[in-house]
């Protein structure tokens, strides 16, 4: 009888220190993302709010938020410098930021870095106000463009295309501005800049916005150099802006780009990541009706797509678990 009294009592005590260990100290997850006029900063809201609702369910204790910041690089910095745990990033700037080189040469390689998972396809959209008349990446040479936040993922982008054809932008350009995601729609509708370029997912607002304000042109990044590029670089893939993605746009646009990827510092817990990853991946046709961008989203892809640092071990848990990694 001692015996099992004497059991039961070390039985309830395992339990209740489980249960202790499951709700006990929270594990703050701060998830930067970028403006909150693009597809990040949605993205990461999303990303928290399953992982907060998912505490009861998978018995842990992480407290996500979500920060607005000036985006990829910004992001890619702030896990180096560890002011922040997780982070979004295109797939071309984590590549960058993890070998320590293009705009992170300064910063060194960011060994910190680990991959959780790709969100969603982020094609370069180059949206010229219609009479600017402006049909090809070369045109916008001698225009007024805004060309992303200083240090942005876009920016990096544009730069490099700029100087693919043998260019300076502050030759290229007529006037290269710095606004906001927010501020561009307004700024082109209103005649004060030509174009903007952004790499973002298609149906981000502020592109919805100023095509429902004015008449714009998707041009089309698809000649000789551009090609070239893309056939150079493993960050960097074809892609297309679909038919009627926005107004006016009556045919496919061809574009190029890269996954948006959400990336961590390697010193966040491996059960933390372990269930922010399988809070989004078991229940990822919820998640995908969140916004029509993550329409196409499947966890095959989702888990191995824009991957250049080493995974995370909880996120490489997970997927051993499933079967989507061997």
């Amino acid at each position: 009888m001692k015996k099992s009294v004497m059991l039961f009592v070390t039985l309830a005590a395992a339990v209740a220190a489980g249960s202790v260990h499951a709700a006990g100290k929270p594990e703050y997850v701060n998830i930067g993302t970028a403006s909150m006029g693009g597809s990040y900063y949605p993205t990461g809201g999303y990303i928290c709010n399953v992982t907060n609702k998912s505490r009861k369910k998978y018995g842990h204790n992480i407290r996500c938020s979500v920060e607005s910041t000036g985006g990829s690089a910004a992001n890619m910095r702030a896990i180096q410098a560890g002011d922040l745990n997780v982070g979004m990033a295109m797939a071309s700037a984590q590549l960058d930021s993890w070998n320590g080189q293009g705009m992170f040469k300064p910063d060194g390689p960011n060994k910190k870095l680990r991959f959780l998972f790709s969100i969603v396809e982020e094609p370069m959209h180059v949206v010229a106000r219609k009479d600017a008349k402006i049909k090809s990446f070369k045109d916008l040479k001698g225009k007024v463009v805004n060309t992303g936040a200083v240090g942005s993922g876009t920016e990096t982008q544009v730069f490099a295309i700029v100087k693919r054809y043998g260019a300076e932008p502050k030759d290229f350009f007529k006037q290269e501005t710095k606004l906001t995601t927010r501020e561009q729609a307004t700024a082109l509708c209103d005649g004060k800049i030509d174009a903007f370029v952004w790499v973002t997912a298609v149906g981000a607002a502020t592109i919805t916005e100023a095509s429902n304000t004015c008449e714009v042109d998707l041009v089309p990044l698809n000649d000789e150099v551009i090609n070239k590029m893309i056939a150079e670089r493993s960050d960097a893939a074809p892609m297309t802006i679909p038919a009627g993605s926005y107004r006016g746009q009556d045919k496919d646009v061809v574009s190029w780009g890269a996954p948006g990827t959400v990336v961590a510092s390697a010193e966040v817990p491996d059960e933390t990541i372990y269930y922010l990853v399988k809070g989004v991946f078991d229940d990822i046709e919820r998640f995908k009706k969140q916004s029509p961008m993550y329409k196409n989203l499947t966890r095959e892809w989702a888990a191995v797509a824009g991957r250049t640092a080493p995974y995370h071990p909880g996120a490489l848990k997970y997927y051993k678990e499933v079967g989507l990694v061997k």
